[in-house]
């Protein structure tokens, strides 16, 4: 009884780990960035000068 428990829960552990790191998708490090002079303020530069 004890196996079949512990079988089931293990079951259900790694389809909810599945589960979890199928809705993440792709990290957004390696996303696009939106190309225009104001999209430097993000790495810290200052595009007026």
């Amino acid at each position: 009884m004890k196996e079949i428990v512990f079988l089931l829960f293990a079951m259900f552990s790694g389809g909810y780990l599945i589960y979890k790191l199928a809705r993440r998708g792709i990290s957004k490090k390696y996303e696009r960035k939106v190309q225009s002079p104001w999209s430097a303020l993000n790495d810290g530069v200052d595009p007026t000068l």
